[in-house]
């Protein structure tokens, strides 16, 4: 049940209800910690869900009251949606005992410090129960404002409403681990009612600057997904990873047209995706990759990713429909001036040449690789063909060959 609902409410929430959001870097991809939102709508779960299934790869919990569970297939819906039952009045063992279940998974914990549906504006008191969590698991507190809730699904409506949301998320708030427990726990609620307060307002008045640096955000962590994808150590699909890193995109995009890095990311997973396609449908999906490379570089010829990508146009694609050797190895050879600490540029540089018969440079490059670390895996993989391609040319070009040398 919860499947069916996500499958429609995630979506809808990113393409159709969200107006925007901010802070991203805040929100940590992995390990656990307790999110405080303000909470003035059924829509702050749908919402909230929708988003940190793209920011983390571990589930969400959510502490909901206990009437919630009650009915059964209610509750056996709210579990599915990551629902944690708590007696507001009386919470007991089980629910210490839950909450440390969800921390030792390294899942984030959404409890609504105002512990019920507030008018929207100002907030309700907050309740200690979440910072005592976050205490006695030793896990970071990060706030979260919202605004725009309670018009998609204000109290009593059933059918969401034409409007739009935006969220706000804060940096982990501190606290002087030296004071005594209760005045520790006290001064965090503090901090937190007043960090919700102001991330609140901030989502009630957008700025174009803001805009701009959120996008920035959201593009930085898009291409933070295809990095993880390709690894070779991620445990998730590839396909995962490309959902990730496409709902971002459009988010930033939504931010900020024009921010570069997006644009460029976006060309880049438009590659990935022709990289894998059939043979026949490569040139088409092609199309989509060599435009936005090449406006990148018009705003920035120094972008490393950009040369990159549009280097590696040049070699996949047929010459009938644009592809050139020679360009190709002009942008790899800027990008492996401009990204020398990465060994993915050298190395495609190195191809470049090789597919272009400069194979005496081709090695001397290739040397430039094989002598720089390799400390993880897809470095390591990347040693072992430099490895093969430098053999290769030494067989080929006999023992008298400056590669022996």
């Amino acid at each position: 049940m919860a499947g069916a609902s996500t499958a429609v409410t995630r979506p809808a929430v990113v393409h159709r209800y969200l107006a925007g959001v901010e802070g991203v870097r805040h929100v940590p991809a992995s390990g656990p910690f307790v999110l405080v939102p303000n909470h003035n709508s059924f829509a702050d779960h749908l919402v909230l869900d929708a988003l940190l299934t793209v920011f983390r790869d571990a589930p969400t919990f959510y502490l909901t009251k206990a009437e919630s569970f009650t009915h059964p297939l209610r509750s056996r819906w709210t579990e599915g949606m990551g629902g944690i039952p708590v007696d507001r009045d009386r919470p007991g063992r089980e629910l210490l005992a839950s909450v440390d279940r969800v921390f030792g998974s390294g899942s984030a914990l959404v409890v609504y410090p105002e512990g019920t549906r507030g008018p929207g504006w100002p907030l309700l008191p907050f309740k200690d129960g979440a910072f005592r969590f976050a205490d006695r698991g030793g896990v970071p507190v990060i706030p979260v404002g919202m605004w725009g809730n309670q018009d998609i699904l204000p109290k009593g409506a059933v059918v969401p409403r034409r409007a739009k949301a935006r969220v706000v998320f804060g940096p982990p708030l501190a606290v002087d681990p030296a004071l005594p427990r209760p005045r520790r726990i006290a001064a965090i609620a503090e901090a937190a009612r007043e960090a919700v307060v102001r991330l609140t307002e901030a989502a009630r008045n957008p700025t174009p600057d803001r805009d701009r640096e959120a996008a920035q955000q959201l593009a930085e962590r898009a291409e933070a997904a295809l990095e993880t994808m390709l690894s070779r150590a991620d445990q998730l699909p590839a396909a995962h990873r490309k959902k990730q890193a496409r709902i971002l995109l459009g988010l930033a995009r939504r931010a900020d047209p024009d921010n570069l890095d997006a644009l460029v990311t976006r060309a880049r997973l438009a590659g990935l995706r022709a990289m894998d396609a059939p043979a026949p449908l490569r040139p088409a999906l092609l199309r989509s990759v060599r435009r936005p490379a090449e406006q990148a570089l018009t705003i920035d010829p120094d972008h490393v990713m950009a040369r990159y990508v549009l280097g590696r146009w040049h070699l996949m694609t047929p010459r009938p429909l644009g592809g050139r050797t020679e360009e190709g190895v002009v942008h790899l050879r800027e990008a492996a001036r401009l990204g020398a600490a990465d060994t993915r540029f050298p190395m495609a540089y190195a191809e470049a040449l090789m597919a272009g018969g400069r194979d005496d440079e081709a090695a001397h490059v290739l040397r430039g690789v094989l002598d720089s670390p390799a400390p993880d895996l897809r470095t390591a993989d990347r040693r072992r063909r430099a490895a093969a391609h430098y053999s290769a040319l030494a067989v080929a070009d006999g023992p008298t060959s400056p590669v022996r040398g």
